[in-house]
């Protein structure tokens, strides 16, 4: 079996600081996903990015992607389609299908060309994914060589170099896990993948579901008023020892991982319109509020193993300039010099 595809089973297996917010899942919401994935991260993690101020750092980070909406035309116009994404009732996005997503943004937009439309129109939160994991995966493979360096280089004055850039990896890593906690707690929520993301919409609709605003309803004044981290929690399996992989996962593994995920929560979204037509969310029913916990618990534990994951795969990565590989650094295969730095 493919590692990808045993991760993919451990993921599917599966406040607070800041004031409310009415985007994404509200503050309270991505402030849950966040710290409590930060608290579970397994023991074989760097200890840096497991104690309680980083926990706390990574949980308040948490609503930082919708705090920034509102900075300019031209950050809005290209970051807040990152926060979605139009999947239809055939499961695809204008034909282009979640089961086999197209490995980076470039190739998405040209796929979506055919149905005369753009990332920007439909989501690419996907990518928001996929980035952020790649960008975490390089922030581990930085601080590995840096910790070497600090501890093996022969020249005092490159050991205090390795030293000096470990301190700024360890702030930069917790600050991109935090925010990139934002897009992965963007996926957990239905409304989020789905056409149908503020009412039925202009869809066929044999069931009559509402047509009524009930996004923010959903996630931010329900997920405010009953639901707590303790629910939560108690829905997170365990972490899962996981597997080191034998080599630099492909582009191709982490998007089928991406896409898996994101198939989760579309499979929520008529389960959710069939809890509103019950009144549940407006009632706080106890089929309501276990649906919700559930949708979160499921974007903690994917964000959890997502971080394992992107420390164990930075083994394999590049680093420097020109580019080595961490794993011949690390095992002496590669003298240390500060062109691995990646800097003049």
């Amino acid at each position: 079996m493919k590692y990808w595809t045993r991760f993919c089973a451990l993921a599917v297996a599966a406040s607070m600081l800041l004031p409310q917010s009415a985007l994404a899942w509200g503050a309270k919401g991505h402030t849950m996903i966040n710290l409590l994935a930060a608290q579970s991260l397994p023991a074989d993690m760097p200890a840096f990015i497991r104690t309680d101020a980083a926990s706390k750092e990574i949980g308040a980070l948490g609503p930082e992607e919708d705090r920034l909406k509102g900075a300019g035309e031209s950050w809005d116009s290209d970051n807040d389609s990152g926060h979605y994404l139009d999947i239809g009732d055939d499961g695809t996005i204008d034909g282009v299908r979640l089961s086999a997503l197209p490995p980076n943004m470039s190739a998405y937009a040209v796929a979506l060309e055919a149905a005369h439309t753009t990332p920007w129109h439909v989501g690419y939160l996907p990518y928001s994914i996929m980035d952020g994991f790649e960008q975490l995966r390089e922030d581990f493979a930085y601080w590995r060589i840096d910790q070497y360096g600090s501890l093996h280089a022969s020249d005092p004055a490159l050991r205090a170099r390795f030293a000096a850039d470990a301190a700024l990896r360890e702030t930069l890593t917790i600050r991109d896990l935090g925010v990139w906690g934002h897009f992965v707690g963007d996926a957990c929520q239905p409304l989020h993948v789905t056409v149908h993301f503020n009412g039925w919409g202009n869809y066929p609709n044999p069931h009559g579901y509402t047509q009524q605003h009930i996004h923010g309803l959903f996630e931010s004044e329900f997920v405010d008023r009953y639901i707590d981290a303790s629910m939560v929690l108690a829905l997170v399996p365990s972490a899962s020892t996981l597997e080191q992989p034998a080599a630099l996962l492909s582009q191709n593994e982490i998007a089928s991982m991406t896409s898996t995920y994101l198939a989760g929560s579309a499979a929520a979204v008529e389960p959710l319109y069939q809890i509103q037509q019950r009144n549940g969310f407006e009632t706080g029913s106890r089929e309501a509020i276990d649906f919700t916990a559930h949708q979160l618990a499921r974007g903690v534990t994917e964000l959890r193993d997502l971080s394992d994951l992107a420390w164990k795969d930075s083994l394999y990565a590049d680093v420097g300039y020109p580019s080595e590989k961490v794993q011949d650094i690390v095992t002496g295969r590669v003298p240390l010099s500060a062109s691995l730095l990646g800097t003049v």
